[in-house]
């Protein structure tokens, strides 16, 4: 089977220069919208579908500058051995270092390298695509070659895109064609079947029309126009059955493609699968039309558990259910690259892939947080209880009609306490704009992990003064809406359950009574010790209520312990 080993775009669509490597087998683009995804699924049909020709236009060229050429190349691997015969494609074998990713020009010898063929793209002015074979050096010495068009097919993919109906037929590009091509002539069939039906129309009398062919016959007669035995027969051609014409059909004489679009998908992947004649398939918006169990069915037939892939796939999705369903060197991340500033040499890459690596980290970061991949930035928050404060930092801003931080982009992930420190990198060495959001109780353990993050260039926002964010809220709060604060702890763990933690963290000096109707100072400290060990606060729906309904619309009237820190993260976020 071939495989994509490095694909090249200049200058295509959204795309100035793309430069990527993907992986033999499930490769999962995901990135904010219009980044190029479905560019990169488009130059990939586009420079390898067998076909004859495509109508381009001025849009197709980079900012619509028809001056620079559209060039994609592709360069293959694991050739057929029909592509690798010396004869015909010497001049234009090159080597694929699969250790370092690297082209270079001839075949070497050795276990690093593999034999590989580049296929080029070029679409002028005129938008006349030309499809050829493409090597430094035999394009120094003036050699063109292009590869016939039963080679094409060899390495032409597959696409399944939203409406794929004609793969449910026997047409031109039907993956019907591939599994029966050796067993099944459709031309000669069609053929056949347009004789047989203008025979058996000739056969059959029609009374309807008989006084008017004797009508015929006779004013033919008498213009001198020979005529004899008129007959009303099909003609040749209005009886043309063509390439579609055959399609399957249920038991009940439906067609299939009739199906809704989710079991279309899954019964097309599984007779992609069983013709194995294409083995780079395209699939875009791999979620489409489908249920979460379906999808992950449909991604295991697309080879996402497959140890050693028999195909190689690329989808695009923004289902965060697809994403759980991967593993981690399965996702690439494309970002687009900020142009240069006014002034600078035009940089030499527009878009960048990055990949997610295999580790551990990588793997539960992807699983746990598969919702802040499809975001633009992420705030990596400590716990749910942070989670929870974000969250009702949006409702409250949504109640009042000023823009959310989730409208704009951002995704509050789950860092999973000492995990957090892991996964901001994670989030960070993908191009996501992170931040990380925690505690400082535990100081002295987390410093050379705070330390470590920030050197790799991620923005560590964390509450003063050893705090943990029960300690910021109860030292902040404005005594008089300490008891509206203490009755959520009420709600979720029952009045004798919080008057039992308040009486062992004050020595049995304060009850919640008095915090409630006598409050004091000193019981600031002893709410916040008491709600961090009981958990009153540690998760996503207290502490959003806590956030939406009693901090922010009082926001102004709480201490500097909890609005510094805010502040900061809030002015980060927008």
């Amino acid at each position: 089977m071939s495989v994509i080993r490095q694909l090249e775009i200049l200058n295509f669509r959204a795309v100035r220069e793309l430069t990527w490597s993907p992986s033999p087998g499930l490769n999962c683009l995901i990135g904010p919208g219009d980044t190029g995804k479905s560019t990169v699924l488009d130059a990939i049909d586009l420079a390898l579908g067998a076909r004859r020709s495509y109508a381009f236009n001025d849009a197709d060229f980079f900012q619509m500058n028809v001056d620079s050429p559209i060039v994609i190349l592709v360069t293959l691997g694991k050739l057929n051995d029909e592509l690798l015969n010396i004869e015909k494609y010497g001049p234009f074998l090159r080597a694929f270092n699969v250790n370092e990713k690297l082209i270079v020009d001839e075949p070497q010898p050795g276990d690093g390298f593999e034999t590989v063929l580049t296929v080029k793209l070029v679409v002028d002015s005129d938008l006349e695509p030309d499809w050829r074979l493409f090597s430094e050096r035999a394009e120094a010495e003036g050699i063109e070659r292009r590869l016939p068009w039963k080679h094409r097919e060899l390495i032409s993919p597959s696409r399944l895109g939203a409406t794929s109906h004609h793969h449910l037929a026997w047409g031109s590009r039907s993956v019907l064609n591939k599994l029966t091509e050796n067993s099944f002539d459709v031309s000669s069939v069609l053929s056949q079947l347009g004789r047989q039906t203008r025979q058996a129309f000739a056969a059959q009398q029609l009374p309807e029309i008989t006084t008017i062919l004797s009508q015929i016959q006779t004013i033919g007669e008498n213009l001198g126009v020979p005529v004899t035995g008129v007959k009303a027969c099909l003609d040749v051609n209005g009886v043309s059955l063509s390439n579609g014409a055959i399609s399957l059909h249920n038991s009940d004489e439906t067609p299939l493609r009739l199906l809704g679009t989710g079991s279309s998908r899954l019964l097309i992947s599984g007779i992609q699968k069983a013709a194995n004649h294409s083995s780079i398939l395209l699939v875009d918006e791999a979620e489409f039309g489908l249920e979460p169990y379906r999808i992950t069915r449909f991604l295991h037939e697309l080879g996402s558990k497959d140890t050693d892939p028999d195909k190689q796939v690329f989808i695009t999705t923004h289902s965060p259910h697809v994403l759980r369903e991967l593993q981690a060197p399965q996702l690439h991340v494309i970002r687009r690259l900020p142009p240069p500033p006014p002034g600078k040499d035009v940089a030499t890459s527009s878009h960048h892939i990055y990949d997610l690596g295999s580790g551990n980290d990588e793997q539960s970061t992807l699983r746990v947080c598969a919702e802040a991949f499809l975001s633009k930035k992420v705030i990596v928050c400590e716990g749910k209880t942070e989670i929870g404060l974000m969250r009702g930092v949006d409702l409250f801003y949504q109640d009042r009609g000023i823009s959310t931080n989730c409208s704009k982009g951002i995704s509050f992930a789950d860092g999973g306490g000492d995990s957090m420190f892991a996964r901001a990198k994670v989030f960070s060495s993908l191009g996501y704009s992170t931040v990380l959001f925690k505690d400082s109780d535990k100081e002295q353990v987390h410093r050379p992990f705070t330390q470590e993050v920030i050197a790799a260039g991620i923005k560590v926002v964390e509450w003063g003064d050893n705090n943990s964010t029960e300690d910021a809220i109860f030292q902040s709060c404005p005594a008089e809406l300490i008891a509206a604060i203490l009755t959520i702890a009420i709600d979720r763990k029952g009045f004798d359950s919080v008057d039992a933690a308040i009486q062992n963290a004050s020595q049995n000096r304060y009850r919640l009574d008095d915090c409630l109707h006598r409050f004091e100072e000193e019981h600031r400290k002893i709410l916040a010790t008491a709600a961090g060990k009981k958990s009153w606060y540690k998760d996503i729906d207290p502490s959003e209520q806590i956030f939406r309904y009693i901090v922010f619309p009082s926001y102004k009237d709480f201490g500097p312990a909890l609005t510094t820190t805010l502040y900061d993260l809030l002015t980060w976020a927008r």
